[in-house]
């Protein structure tokens, strides 16, 4: 795939593979399952689709740790139009 998929992405995925293979609707599923499913699946998409584990969501697509805000401005900093 060309495009990052966004945690909420990633989510939708796994909850898609549940059912392709479980043959249950996500919704039947226990809070403990959904919870063990996402846990194990996550990593695995993560892979397919070359997003780093320990990479993070920011400003609408994947950074790597430490590195969301390369340039950060001091709190008194005025925005200019």
């Amino acid at each position: 795939m060309t495009r990052n998929l966004s945690p909420r992405a990633i989510e939708r995925l796994a909850m898609r593979r549940f059912i392709d293979r479980t043959g249950r609707t996500w919704t039947k599923a226990t809070a403990k399952e959904r919870r063990q499913w996402l846990a194990a699946e996550e990593p695995v998409i993560r892979a397919e689709h070359g997003i780093a584990l320990d990479a993070v969501w920011h400003g609408g697509d994947w950074q790597a740790p430490g590195q969301a805000d390369l340039f950060p401005l001091p709190d008194d900093a005025a925005e200019v139009a």
